[in-house]
């Protein structure tokens, strides 16, 4: 009787193998499903932590920005983790958006299921269970309900029990970035409607608590002649601003809205 081949252990797959007919694959890189490499285990470049224990890594998260940003660990804690919040978010929140409007499937990203690849204290990696795409639905609530319910609460909850910083802050800072991706998304049959429902003044069905991805950017126009018209601006700021020698804002910052004609020629010059 012969010996039986041992099965392979299962492959983590790129997300975006998913999405190969669609040019925005490439967003949704870093996104895996499947467990975790051995190879990426052993990189001793790369750290993987449980998502869920995401809080214990504090000091990380703040040296590596001081690192990019300067500032002081303690002292601007709440504007480094701010920053740190947008290259999450830049790892994740595509993919989720990708999930449900291109392939208008759920991406179950419960944190419990979820591990962080970590490369010099960046966000470079995040895998799911192999089964995380949900099934085909039409409904918006379903299929976003996984990232604004789930995910993106428990993660902005953690941030902001690191630091004295507002979760609408952290909040923004993932808002911003939908706001951004639906536009590069436009084309797409569904990408009006669901960028309608995704930032409405509605109720989270998980708690009945108001939504806090409602309207995060506007389009207004400005009094000064050297800001562009309409001109897009972020309804909460990200307290970059805070860090020393962070003295050029964001292009969308609303700190913009209230400088003086001299105060915005300093940014133009700076920027």
């Amino acid at each position: 009787m012969g010996q039986r081949t041992p099965r392979s252990a299962p492959r983590a797959q790129p997300f975006s193998a998913w999405l190969s007919a669609s040019p925005l694959a490439d967003y949704a890189a870093g996104v895996w499903l499947g467990p975790v490499p051995e190879a990426v285990q052993q990189d001793r470049d790369s750290v993987c932590i449980p998502l869920a224990q995401l809080a214990q890594q504090r000091e990380v998260l703040l040296e590596t920005m001081v690192q990019h940003y300067g500032g002081d660990p303690q002292r601007h804690a709440r504007a480094l983790l701010s920053q740190w919040s947008k290259y999450y978010f830049r790892l994740v929140v595509p993919a989720a958006l990708l999930a449900a409007l291109v392939l208008q499937r759920p991406l179950r990203m419960s944190p419990a299921q979820c591990t962080l690849v970590l490369r010099d204290g960046l966000p470079d990696a995040l895998y799911l269970s192999a089964d995380a795409l949900g099934a085909v639905t039409a409904d918006p609530a379903q299929r976003y309900a996984s990232l604004c319910e789930t995910h993106l609460p428990a993660v902005i909850g953690m941030l902001a029990s690191l630091t004295h910083i507002a979760p609408r802050v952290l909040w923004s800072n993932a808002g911003n970035l939908l706001d951004w991706l639906f536009e590069q998304c436009a084309a797409l049959p569904d990408a009006e409607r669901d960028a309608a429902w995704l930032f409405s003044a509605r109720t989270l069905a998980s708690n009945a608590e108001p939504n806090p991805l409602r309207c995060p950017v506007r389009w207004v126009t400005p009094c000064s002649t050297q800001l562009p018209t309409p001109f897009r601006v972020r309804r909460v700021c990200c307290v970059r601003y805070e860090i020393p020698g962070e003295d050029s804002l964001c292009s969308s910052c609303p700190l913009l809205l209230t400088l003086s004609e001299d105060e915005l020629a300093r940014q133009q010059a700076v920027q």
